[in-house]
């Protein structure tokens, strides 16, 4: 269980975070969205406590916690399987959970080489088998597939659903819509250090509305129409596009009615 009450973060004059208050059960994933600059990365490492809160409470049924950041901090002398056993070592940690993510992970053809000799995705995989040694309760990702090739996405995904299974709560910020709406339980988005919305992904399009980008096979005309419009349109269509959250939140959309 993660509660947030009234958390908010300055640096000098400026609020980076503002009356943020959430609170999410175990076993939820939460998709972390909004532009940069929003405060997405610093709201992740205050409820980490990389981070105190210049005001607010952060309250946390438990402290086994992982952090896993964009980029992967990883010891460069060390082979993956080196790094692994490294951090295990300090953690206390058996072998056999070694073994379990580095099968997970799909990274047995790999375990020789150093870091600076894997792929990011593999680096991130890497990190993330890292992160998950100690079995935490609750998982932080920063843009965890950001980047990444479609073989470390897909994989990654599965973990963060398998962690789901397991009634672990997740918060990750990403760009991807479609882990968002094949993974996330809630959506939280956050505009300039506040939360815009937070509920599930159904209800943000409940209030928002739902939008697509449309191609005309004979004009090859591209339109904005709300998803409803689509049974009301005569033409032959080329290809329809869904309007990502993302890209929704941007407001560069121009809808004509």
């Amino acid at each position: 269980m993660i509660k947030l009450e009234n958390v908010g973060k300055r640096y000098g004059k400026s609020w980076v975070l503002e009356n943020i208050t959430f609170h999410t059960e175990e076993g939820n994933v939460i998709g972390i969205i909004g532009k940069n600059g929003s405060g997405k990365t610093t709201l992740l490492k205050i409820i980490s406590g990389i981070l105190k809160p210049t005001v607010g409470n952060v309250y946390l049924k438990s402290k086994l916690i992982s952090y896993i950041p964009e980029k992967p901090i990883l010891i460069p002398e060390l082979s993956l399987k080196e790094n692994l056993n490294y951090f295990a070592k300090m953690r206390n940690v058996e072998s056999k959970r070694i073994e379990d993510e580095i099968k997970f992970f799909r990274l047995e053809k790999h375990v020789l080489k150093k870091p600076s000799e894997l792929s990011k995705g593999l680096r991130q995989r890497l990190s993330m088998a890292i992160s998950l040694l100690i079995d935490p309760d609750i998982i932080l990702l920063d843009e965890p597939t950001s980047g990444l090739d479609a073989e470390s996405k897909k994989i990654i995904s599965n973990r963060i659903k398998k962690l789901k299974l397991n009634k672990k709560t997740v918060l990750y910020i990403t760009h991807e819509d479609e882990e968002v709406e094949s993974i996330c339980d809630k959506v939280l988005i956050l505009e300039e250090g506040e939360i815009k919305f937070f509920g599930t992904v159904e209800d943000f399009w409940r209030k928002y509305e739902r939008f697509v980008y449309v191609t005309f096979s004979q004009t090859k005309e591209i339109k904005l129409l709300k998803l409803e419009e689509l049974k009301n349109v005569k033409e032959d269509l080329l290809h329809v596009r869904s309007v990502g959250i993302r890209e929704f939140l941007s407001g560069g959309m121009v809808y004509e009615r």
